[in-house]
């Protein structure tokens, strides 16, 4: 049996806490619009303190609302955590009136909300490299320039090098012109890195009603595609390939008919994508090629039985969806 000793130990941290409370608070009046729009926590060991400024709908009593909304974000912050939330801070900070023209709600009764296009990237290695380099090289010229007026040090070598080296050296220079160039090419990528979003590998989701939005890998979708075209008849290898706007699907015919097969691998592969619910469904593009082994069903037509193994059919490839 494990001692408690060698469990190790749970950490939750103050962003979780901010990010449940403000659940929290939406959750507290069914029906009626209640947002936090400022929410702050800080956990202590096993103690959390929590503080929220919210959006209240009107007209509503704003004191017994914001009793409620207190009490359930106490209750659930401290159901969800584990952590000891002695109290939480609730301010009225605006009222939001329910005269205005409500979001459109599909069949189910849930509101749309937009997905994001795209989902932005952090970032985190370029940034941590050029945060290194940068502080680095700062905090290098920082410590020599103390060590020299409070020390009444001499200055570093590397310090009168490069000075000297730039004494002596003028703009026409080829290291110079190379330094330039060097640098101009790495600004020119951290502007790129800074305007594009990154994270191309992943396709956002249609949201359900006011959940979290959510992404899938194409690697995914590739793969739901794939298995989907699979199970059609007759179907042997598949390949596919997932873009932002395109599905292409390559499919071997090992047996059967092309016009049928063809039109089972679109149907499977429609449904497929379609069953993902990416928030701009992409075009699929079907190409069906029969395979060296396939053999023509026995009651084809004339055109079927003269076509020779390992033939694609024009009219079953580069069709579109």
């Amino acid at each position: 049996m494990t001692t408690p000793s060698q469990r190790g130990t749970t950490t939750v941290s103050d962003k979780a806490v901010r990010k449940i409370a403000g659940r929290a608070a939406a959750e507290t009046l069914p029906g009626r619009s209640v947002s936090a729009t400022r929410v702050s926590a800080v956990v202590s060991g096993r103690r959390a303190n929590v503080s929220l400024g919210v959006a209240l709908p009107y007209p509503a009593p704003v004191a017994e609302t914001v009793r409620r909304v207190q009490e359930h974000v106490t209750t659930r912050t401290r159901q969800l955590t584990g952590l000891d939330v002695s109290g939480t801070k609730v301010s009225a900070r605006t009222l939001n009136s329910n005269t205005s023209v409500p979001p459109a709600t599909p069949s189910d009764g849930k509101p749309v909300r937009r997905a994001s296009r795209r989902w932005w990237s952090a970032r985190r290695v370029p940034m941590a490299v050029l945060t290194a380099a940068g502080a680095s090289a700062c905090g290098a010229l920082a410590f020599d320039v103390i060590r020299v007026h409070l020390a009444h040090r001499p200055p570093a070598a590397w310090r009168s090098g490069v000075l000297d080296w730039l004494s002596t050296h003028g703009p026409g220079d080829t290291p110079v012109v190379l330094g330039g160039a060097a640098a101009a090419l790495l600004g020119l990528s951290l502007i790129v890195l800074a305007v594009t979003p990154g994270r191309r590998r992943l396709l956002t989701l249609s949201p359900a009603g006011d959940g979290p939005g959510c992404a899938v890998d194409r690697s995914a979708v590739g793969a739901l595609v794939r298995d989907a075209v699979a199970d059609v008849p007759g179907i042997g290898h598949v390949s596919v390939r997932v873009g932002r706007r395109r599905v292409a699907v390559r499919a071997g015919l090992a047996f059967g008919d092309r016009a049928a097969a063809r039109e089972q691998v679109v149907s499977a592969a429609g449904s497929a994508v379609a069953g993902c619910a990416l928030r701009n469904a992409p075009r699929v593009r079907v190409r069906v090629k029969t395979e060296p082994a396939w053999q023509a069903p026995a009651a084809g037509s004339a055109d079927a039985s003269q076509a020779g193994p390992g033939t694609p059919d024009p009219a079953l490839t580069g069709g579109e969806k």
